[in-house]
């Protein structure tokens, strides 16, 4: 007998009506159980009733635009969010994973590339396990980070990253591989996104985010976890 996998709750955020509909239907359609809302203030009431297991997240809307609606959705969950925008410039890119998405898709996207990587998240954060080394001790349940000090939150791009890193201590990991930790062996382009996610990690994690204690820049390298 076939065993059927868990139902996954997408949250769709775009203003455009046809869209909203065209995406939640082929998503319907995938297995998915969606639900939709036209801007951010809506999707928060949503966020408020129920727990999602991704988001899909328009930048430019009326009354609460993508960036807002993501800022006041890290005060209180690391869903995974993938914002899917027509926003072109490196800098929107930037802005946004530092403001906590996970993924940054530019506009116009496939149903089926985007159903990919919705999939390849969700295998992500399921794939997080418990990996205590040194003074970090990582934890899939919640995402959590517990340092000497305290316990914080992460996302699940950030936590993939920072599992890549304690996994092996010591050995500097290029921009590569820790994207290849993050997207298996997808061919992916290496830009300033995996900078933006390590500056998020060492301000979660660090006493002082200015001098690193876990995570330390090899320059012209990568990055090394220090123990």
């Amino acid at each position: 007998m076939t065993v059927s996998s868990p139902l996954k709750y997408l949250l769709v955020i775009e203003d455009r009506f046809n869209v909203r509909m065209m995406m939640s239907e082929y998503l319907t359609q995938q297995q998915f159980d969606v639900t939709t809302a036209s801007h951010g203030i809506e999707a928060l009431e949503h966020c408020h009733k129920r727990q999602f297991d991704c988001v899909l997240l328009d930048l430019m809307m009326p009354t609460m635009n993508g960036l807002d609606f993501l800022r006041e959705l890290r005060k209180t969950t690391n869903v995974p969010v993938i914002v899917i925008s027509a926003k072109l410039e490196e800098s929107d890119k930037i802005t946004a994973l530092e403001h906590g998405a996970d993924e940054y898709i530019t506009k116009p996207v496939s149903m089926r590339e985007l159903t990919a990587r919705i999939n390849a998240l969700l295998r992500r954060v399921a794939m997080q396990s418990a990996t205590p080394v040194a003074k970090l001790q990582l934890s899939s349940n919640g995402r959590t980070v517990i340092t000497s000090q305290r316990s914080v939150d992460l996302t699940p791009t950030e936590f993939k990253i920072l599992e890549a890193l304690v996994a092996q201590p010591n050995k500097i990991l290029s921009r590569k591989e820790i994207a290849t930790a993050l997207y298996g062996n997808e061919s992916v382009n290496i830009d300033r996104s995996i900078d933006v996610h390590i500056r998020n990690i060492r301000s979660k994690i660090a006493i002082d985010a200015d001098n690193p204690v876990y995570i330390t820049t090899v320059y012209g390298a990568g990055y090394r976890y220090q123990v």
